[in-house]
């Protein structure tokens, strides 16, 4: 299996988990009325924090 599959079969085995946990379902709720509510991340914004973070090998 690759580092690639592995990181996808990882996210997916952490989302089933997750997915009916009733605090995990309101810190979603939460996160999107915060999203509606203007605080969001640009898409411009976002690669600029992922280039910084692979320049700094994270």
């Amino acid at each position: 299996m690759t580092e690639g599959e592995r990181f996808f079969a990882v996210a997916y085995l952490q989302h089933l988990a997750q997915e009916r946990d009733p605090a995990y379902q309101a810190l979603l709720t939460s996160r999107m009325r915060r999203m509606d509510a203007g605080q969001k991340v640009t898409l411009e914004q976002a690669l600029r924090i992922h280039h910084a973070l692979e320049v700094e090998g994270l």
